[in-house]
């Protein structure tokens, strides 16, 4: 029971701070090799979990921002701004490092949950987002294992 507890441990702890996961994994006292598969699991999970809810959650964000647009446009009151100094910036940023650029970089860095709702507001509609984000989890969890492993 507590083999169980520890490994979801680590696998919620992969999921949300991917970072430090293996730290945490070699300080319970696990192999290179488990401390790698149960970061890729959880990390994978996390992903997948937060990208298909980060989708969920910013259409409806969407829809509300949409009704409440036409609202305002049917009582005759001007509408906010669009393009903003913020959004020329994002964009900016998206177009010049693109899907790639964010999901190589930032899953250790911004942590799984950040990553995966800008991966699903910005790339939802690549079909390439959710598998490159789940690759790179797996590639960063061998990586993050290995730097892990030499420092404890």
């Amino acid at each position: 029971m507590q083999h169980a507890l520890q490994v979801l441990t680590i696998m919620f702890m992969a999921a949300f701070k991917f970072l430090f996961s293996g730290l945490i994994s070699f300080g319970m006292g696990y192999s290179f090799v488990e401390t790698m598969i149960y970061m890729a699991i959880g990390g994978c999970i996390g992903a997948l979990v937060f990208y298909l809810l980060g989708k969920t959650v910013l259409e409806w964000f969407r829809q509300r921002y949409v009704r409440k647009r036409e609202a305002r446009r049917l009582k005759g009151i001007p509408t906010k701004k669009i393009f903003t100094r913020t959004n020329r910036t994002i964009v900016r940023v998206k177009h010049k490092y693109g899907m790639l650029g964010l999901v190589m970089f930032t899953p250790p860095i911004l942590s799984i949950p950040i990553t995966s709702v800008l991966a699903a507001k910005y790339f939802k509609h690549d079909k390439r987002t959710l598998p490159a984000l789940i690759g790179s989890i797996l590639v960063w969890s061998v990586v993050l294992t290995t730097m892990w492993s030499f420092l404890r």
